[in-house]
């Protein structure tokens, strides 16, 4: 004769056994035979959501590399126009990341929208670099904006490029990255206060504050 108890494991055993069975099956949730009902057949007073597994077969596609594509040696030829730096630090970021291969600098000002948010009077009208993220956003490409420190901006640009302006510089340049603890930049206008391809701490205390616009996924 079998007692109460050796009668209660092996009813426990034949639960868990049907329950792995259920899950094999993918049969997870719901009303017998689901890996849920025969949970709370062992257990009625759990509490819980039953959640499937995705399986990989059923998994959404992973979101693209937007970096995979981005060329930090993209090509800046000098601006031929005394205020169109921001035009062609945008133009030089549309093509490093492969959104306009044949954008340079009119097409810069172009996109950003001349006369109103562009012309030879002022430059780019909104120094925070609104108008520069608009034209990212309608490329698809989202990004972020803020008057950052050095010390953000190096941590922010070293795994992903940009554009910046210093308020006491009034100069855009598109940023590459991070070269040796400076910032590594695509001038358009070379040796513009003593800036060329790299800009240090010192030169970014000294033109700053920065506005700063970098690309996120």
């Amino acid at each position: 004769m079998v007692s109460p108890e050796i009668a209660q494991l092996q009813d426990q055993q034949a639960l868990l056994t049907q329950a792995l069975r259920s899950m094999l099956e993918g049969t997870w949730c719901g009303a017998p035979p689901s890996t849920e009902a025969f949970v709370l057949a062992l257990d009625p007073t759990l509490s819980f959501t039953c959640n499937p597994p995705t399986l990989a077969s059923d998994a959404p596609p992973a979101p693209p590399n937007y970096l995979a594509r981005y060329d930090p040696s993209t090509d800046m030829p000098r601006q031929q126009a005394s205020w169109s730096c921001s035009a062609c630090a945008l133009a030089w970021l549309l093509r490093a990341l492969g959104l306009n291969s044949d954008c340079y600098e009119q097409c810069g000002i172009n996109e950003i929208g001349y006369p109103n948010n562009i012309n030879p009077t002022y430059g780019l009208m909104d120094g925070s670099g609104a108008q520069l993220q608009r034209v990212l956003y309608e490329y698809n490409q989202n990004s972020e904006q803020a008057w950052l420190s050095y010390d953000s901006a190096w941590s922010i640009y070293s795994q992903t490029p940009g554009v910046m302006s210093g308020g006491a510089w009034y100069h855009w340049v598109g940023v590459r990255g991070t070269s040796d603890g400076n910032l590594w930049v695509a001038n358009s206008a070379p040796g513009y206060d003593g800036v060329w391809d790299i800009l240090t701490r010192a030169q970014f205390n000294a033109l700053g504050p920065f506005s700063c616009v970098w690309t996120t996924a």
